[in-house]
């Protein structure tokens, strides 16, 4: 899903949140009953804009199967569903059966609520780590080992461009396997439209470039032993290289969502790295310019390195405490996450690309996609399957994410020295969280 911008405000609701957290509910792994075409009850699931949709068309489905269990979607806006989540969660009433997370923020509730979410682990298949994204497995589980979440969808990350301007500028994209190669195609890109910037930028105040940069390098503000790693020398690498497309003259910062859009439309940036959500948009925005957009894997950092990442993507998580609302929210979740035709059917209407790697096998997913072309799919799918585990997150991580945030904002908006600022972030997170830097 695409990405919001509310960071400072998760911060606030979690920290609110946090400071009330005494309550009864718990949610237990013990054995559920068995759930068929008999069992009466009622679920709630809340989510967000296009996935609660989708989460109401899989619960059409679901309830031809299961005529006496009635499933609620409640839609919000991303901001006002995280809102809802830390009051809830707080006070410890009028929580739903079924919330959506996003991948990166499970942790934080989970770990500062442990006793609302219910360990699938005994329900989910025993090889689930091997059936979904694997950059979303570490944030599925919490601290203790739990099962708290079921990967939903995934934000495999390509780079979109402008296939018909390539052509015209005599740029093969096949020969872009490196991300000098990328600078150097970018130069004699903007020699043939000096009027046109090769690369857009579309988070100037958020993140999500970078992160996406940061994981094709595996590594991450975290690593798996909890430890600070937004100075290591990876880290700094992957913050030079994306500094350099600013210094190199061949990227625009589109500002936002809304500016990104605007931007393409008027032909005024020639590539975007972003996640395959970004499709989306262009087909909804941009049904004129079929045919002129395509997509390539990632430029590596050396020769034969990684060309995946991920950026974005959800999860389900089970709150209900009630044994028969919790076998019941889980039957929904087996039925619309680990089901390869429900994720076909979502994506296909949705646009939410699959984290349950199954679906890249079936015929109906390798069809060509009507705007991209041949092989659409395929690609992304392949991506996926390559994306670095390096994504770890915690119970502080929505602190340690704006502080990280923070020190982006200078480098790519002051011109602010790498190394340094990622070293001062690493020392204030250390401050703030007591967590050691890595050596």
């Amino acid at each position: 899903m695409a990405k919001k911008l509310f960071i400072l405000f998760f911060i606030a609701v979690i920290f609110i949140a946090s400071c009330s957290k005494n309550n009864t509910q718990t949610a237990s792994s013990t054995e559920l009953p068995v759930i068929d075409e008999n069992t009466e009850t009622e679920i709630t699931i809340w989510a967000w804009n296009v996935a609660a949709r989708a989460l109401t068309e899989m619960a059409d489905i679901f309830m031809q199967k299961y005529p006496k269990i009635k499933v609620n979607v409640q839609e919000f806006g991303g901001v006002q569903a995280y809102e809802k989540y830390g009051v809830v969660l707080a006070s410890g009433k009028e929580i739903p059966d079924i919330m959506q997370i996003e991948s990166d923020f499970v942790q934080t509730y989970a770990e500062n609520y442990p006793q609302f979410f219910l360990d699938m682990k005994s329900l989910a298949p025993a090889d689930i780590d091997s059936k979904v994204d694997p950059s979303k497995v570490s944030t599925s589980y919490d601290s203790t080992g739990k099962l708290v979440a079921i990967a939903w969808d995934s934000g495999p990350v390509v780079v979109f461009y402008r296939s018909d301007l390539f052509k015209e500028a005599g740029i093969d994209p096949n020969t872009i396997t490196t991300y000098d190669e990328y600078i150097a195609a970018g130069k004699k890109f903007q020699e043939k439209f000096p009027n046109i910037k090769f690369i857009g930028n579309m988070f100037v105040q958020d993140d999500g470039v970078w992160r996406n940069m940061l994981v094709q390098n595996d590594t991450y503000y975290l690593n798996k032993n909890g430890e600070i790693t937004i100075s290591s020398p990876k880290a700094i690498e992957s913050t030079k290289v994306l500094r350099s497309f600013i210094d190199e003259g061949i990227m625009a910062n589109t500002l936002n969502w809304d500016g990104s859009i605007r931007a393409s439309k008027n032909g005024e940036i020639a590539t975007y790295l972003s996640g395959a959500w970004w499709s989306g948009t262009i087909k909804d925005q941009m049904p004129e310019m079929k045919g002129k957009w395509a997509i390539m894997p990632m430029p590596a950092y050396t020769k034969g390195g990684v060309r995946a990442s991920s950026h974005g993507g959800s999860t389900l998580t089970i709150t209900a405490s009630d044994p028969v609302k919790q076998a019941a929210a889980w039957a929904f979740i087996e039925h619309s996450l680990l089901n390869v035709d429900s994720q076909l059917l979502m994506y296909k209407n949705y646009g939410l690309f699959p984290s349950y790697l199954p679906v890249y096998d079936d015929p109906r997913f390798q069809e060509p996609d009507e705007y991209f072309g041949e092989g659409f799919n395929q690609m992304l799918g392949d991506i996926t399957k390559q994306i670095p585990a390096a994504i770890y997150t915690s119970s502080d991580y929505s602190d340690i994410r704006s502080i990280c945030v923070g020190a982006y904002e200078a480098i790519m908006n002051d011109n602010a020295d790498i190394q340094k600022t990622l070293e001062d972030a690493a020392s204030q997170i250390s401050s703030t969280t007591g967590r050691t830097i890595a050596k």
